[in-house]
């Protein structure tokens, strides 16, 4: 329980939600899954328009998290929403940045719970 209640605000733009590793390690993932696991025949083509999702920022704890989303394209030619979060310090031997995305409707295992609620 906090002594006091948490003062939270909503951080600026942040350069992770916008970074060129972050929408390339999604656009890489999603086509492994797709290759490898789902076969629905098409991948994420664009990925744009990077922004905060508009989470809370109420989380205390020793991991800094960017909550994030993105516009993207399919090479089918369908538009998907993307959310991802940024986990700073969680990346490989604990450098780096580890990143989490979600697509809503197309996480047939519901890994991020419904409609992505655990990445928004």
């Amino acid at each position: 329980d906090f002594v006091s209640p948490a003062v939270v605000s909503e951080p600026i733009m942040d350069p992770e939600c916008a970074g060129a590793h972050a929408l390339t390690r999604i656009k890489h993932v999603f086509a492994w899954a797709d290759s490898n696991q789902w076969h629905r025949g098409f991948v994420i083509s664009q990925i744009g328009n990077p922004r905060p999702s508009g989470h809370p920022y109420a989380e205390p704890g020793l991991v800094k998290r960017d909550y994030c989303m993105a516009d993207a394209v399919m090479t089918d030619g369908s538009a998907w929403p993307v959310y991802y979060v940024v986990e700073h310090g969680l990346g490989f031997v604990g450098l780096g940045s580890d990143i989490d995305f979600c697509v809503p409707g197309l996480d047939p295992w519901h890994v991020y719970d419904g409609d992505c609620r655990t990445v928004r």
